[in-house]
């Protein structure tokens, strides 16, 4: 049976077009670093759920079999005439947030500043339609291009702190003396915590959970003409 790595490299064209593993890492809402591994190391992941894969059929209009893609099972070609359809089996959540937007408050506007630290306005400024069913969740303007590719200027960061931030998402970071960061979280071990640039402009940054106030998951981003007044 072939891994998931031989399955996505055979209806992938390498070298991979900028953006697609983050693509689908936001479609399957799963991290960069889970993807890179879909892709690159068979001794962590050996497959990956039928959902996923009809996700990233749907996406790229691929038309090769979810089971075979997910599992190797089957054959690798869709039937003709035959369509995608989500597997009744699934080991991802039903996503209850998911079932309508509403609007989050937007609470201010951040940029990132010299020292690696954003550097904040809280004057709140409308809202942002966004489907997330936390109902402590709140967005941010982006100012300027420090974080740009991943962020770009006048685009809206959703935080949902209800929702406990997992290593490879992104998050804000508020510190017991004010300070605030918007960084990946890379790992937390012991009373150490370790987050890394989002523009990779800075190193990676370890810091002791006794400095750290909250740790903030975010959710994703939206554009401009996400905001309503």
């Amino acid at each position: 049976m072939t891994s998931i790595q031989e399955r996505l490299r055979d209806v992938f064209q390498l070298p991979l077009e900028r953006g697609v593993m983050a693509n689908i890492a936001k479609k399957c809402d799963v991290s960069r670093p889970t993807v890179s591994a879909w892709f690159n190391n068979p001794e962590k992941v050996s497959s990956i759920s039928r959902t996923h894969a009809e996700i990233i059929c749907t996406e790229y209009q691929l038309s090769v079999s979810p089971a075979w893609l997910a599992e190797g099972i089957g054959p690798k070609e869709l039937a003709p005439g035959s369509r995608l359809v989500i597997a009744e089996h699934s080991n991802v959540e039903p996503a209850l947030e998911l079932k309508k937007s509403r609007r989050v408050p937007i609470t201010g506007s951040v940029r990132g500043g010299d020292d690696g630290y954003l550097v904040q306005d809280t004057t709140p400024d409308g809202w942002v339609e966004y489907w997330t069913g936390d109902p402590q969740a709140y967005a941010l303007r982006i100012k300027g291009d420090s974080m740009h590719p991943r962020y770009r200027a006048g685009e809206f960061v959703v935080i949902t702190p209800s929702i406990e931030a997992q290593p490879g998402r992104d998050v804000v970071v508020k510190l017991h003396d004010g300070k605030c960061l918007l960084k990946e979280l890379n790992w937390i071990r012991g009373d150490e915590i370790q987050l890394l640039s989002i523009n990779n402009g800075y190193a990676p940054m370890t810091i002791s959970k006794e400095e750290v106030e909250c740790i903030c998951r975010v959710a994703g981003s939206v554009g401009p003409d996400s905001m309503v007044f």
